[in-house]
């Protein structure tokens, strides 16, 4: 053998290799080490880099998308708490990421990682890996009516078009990319769902870090002030969402794994979680998601009498908790009851959103436009202020224009799921339900980085609509010689 075939079967095997290592079950925690240890050394360049290079690869080199979720899950929590450009919680913003140096460095990592999302898209596209659905057809009238939005309103800005764009390539774009990626198994659903246990050990370790340092936390009565309770990638509310739509992830896991009494305490903990992040939206919301993931272990597990045990165990804490911290207890029903939409101005935002669609019915005002309502948190301007919920937001910044074909198509992925309800896809479809239902209440849907989850768990849905072998799905990509 030369040296010229040596190095080309090394090449091979280093290939084979990291294929491997992203395909593993170890890769979302081997992810979830290097994201923990560059936020608390605040090694905000190496986490985006690390990012850039593992997504590229991924769209590259591999055969089977799926490991992109680990990188979508991982990409929300990024920044760094001493990096950060946040307002919230009285932080000092930092100008870190106005730096020309890290702003370059961000433009070539995130142009890389799209233009290999741009090259699977056109691959997956001419070699027929991706089909066309009738959720895909409503899902281009609804990236066309974002698109359009406020154009004709007076004030119109060209910045407008720009995140309408963006908006448009993470609902369509994404979802073209992961449908003609995402190989659909059953062990791809445990991939997905060890990706979300593996974040939110990352969300753990901080929130608890959080409660042991944090000096301003605790008011001097012995309450909690949540204005205080934030991070570097985002406030209580996102770490709320976060743990929220994982909640079906350790349900699926304890239903599906020979020891899944362990996933069902792992379910009971991440509630806890949600309890104490703070956010009310997420308390309500997850609380409710909670419920639904046990009945749904309670009905599917093969070994109930363990998982009643954990959940009657969880039941009489509760009641302890009741019982020793009923103070504490009473503020957050306080907290949850009183004034839940006004109290955080929801109220006033929808009023403005509702006066604004009035004026502006067909397209809307657009993005970016100056909302009182809104306290801009996150310090970006890339970002516009927001009306907290996705129907007020869709009417007024794109009007009917962009609400109608967005109502079609929600419609479009209700029936894509009753097309084949299995287990599996019931797990997808709680996932994208919880997110779906925690953007009534906040932006989430339309803050880019939720949006590339969102994207890709309803790939995975509408790709599972028919239980279609793998290696028929695949054929294309081989006969045009991508897949080796």
């Amino acid at each position: 053998m030369n040296t010229k075939e040596r190095n080309t079967k090394l090449n091979t095997d280093i290939l084979v290799l990291l294929r491997r290592a992203v395909a593993s079950d170890y890769f979302p925690f081997f992810t979830a080490a290097v994201t923990l240890g560059c936020y608390y050394l605040s090694l905000d360049m190496v986490i985006i880099w690390y990012m850039a290079i593992c997504g590229t690869f991924i769209l590259l080199f591999t055969r089977d998308g799926t490991p992109l979720i680990t990188i979508f899950l991982f990409m929300n929590i990024m920044i760094s708490m001493r990096n950060s450009p946040t307002l919230a919680g009285g932080n000092d913003p930092s100008d870190y990421y106005f730096q020309p140096a890290v702003l370059a460095q961000i433009g070539v990592g995130v142009g890389v990682f799209a233009a290999a999302g741009v090259y699977r898209m056109v691959r997956a596209v001419s070699s027929g890996t991706f089909r066309c659905t009738p959720v895909f057809f409503g899902l281009c009238l609804f990236a066309a009516g974002i698109m359009c939005n406020g154009i004709f309103s007076q004030g119109y800005t060209p910045m407008n078009a720009v995140y309408g764009f963006f908006m448009a390539f993470m609902f369509l774009g994404v979802f073209v990319i992961c449908s003609g990626s995402v190989a659909v198994n059953g062990d791809m659903y445990r991939r997905i769902a060890l990706s979300f246990i593996a974040l939110t050990i990352c969300l753990m370790i901080e929130l608890a870090v959080a409660y042991l340092t944090y000096d301003n936390l605790w008011t001097e009565d012995g309450g909690i002030d949540r204005s205080a309770l934030y991070f570097g990638w985002g406030m209580y509310n996102t770490m709320g969402m976060l743990f929220t739509i994982s909640l079906p992830a350790a349900a699926y896991l304890a239903c599906r794994s020979s020891r899944g009494w362990i996933f069902t305490i792992y379910l009971v903990l991440l509630e806890g979680c949600i309890l104490v992040s703070m956010s009310r939206q997420a308390m309500l919301i997850g609380s409710f998601i909670f419920v639904v993931c046990a009945l749904w272990i309670l009905v599917k597990s093969a070994k109930k009498r363990a998982h009643l045990i954990i959940f009657g165990a969880a039941a009489l804490a509760a009641v302890g908790v009741l019982i020793v911290k009923r103070d504490i207890v009473v503020s957050v029903y306080e907290m949850l009851t009183n004034n839940f939409f006004s109290g955080s101005g929801r109220d006033g935002l929808y009023d403005e959103a509702w006066e604004k669609f009035k004026a502006n019915p067909v397209f809307g005002i657009g993005f970016y436009r100056d909302i009182s309502g809104d306290p801009g948190f996150i310090g970006l301007p890339l970002m516009p202020d927001m009306y907290h919920n996705t129907v007020f937001e869709l009417l007024a910044v794109g009007g009917l224009a962009a609400f109608v074909p967005y109502a079609v198509y929600r419609m479009q992925t209700i029936i894509s799921f009753f097309k084949n309800p299995t287990e599996d896809r019931f797990f997808v479809g709680l996932v994208i339900a919880s997110l779906l239902i925690l953007s009534l209440l906040d932006n989430h849907i339309f803050y880019i980085l939720p949006t590339l989850v969102y994207s890709f768990m309803m790939s995975v849905l509408v790709n599972s609509e028919a239980d279609r072998p793998v290696r028929k799905r695949l054929s294309a990509c081989r006969v045009a010689g991508y897949l080796k």
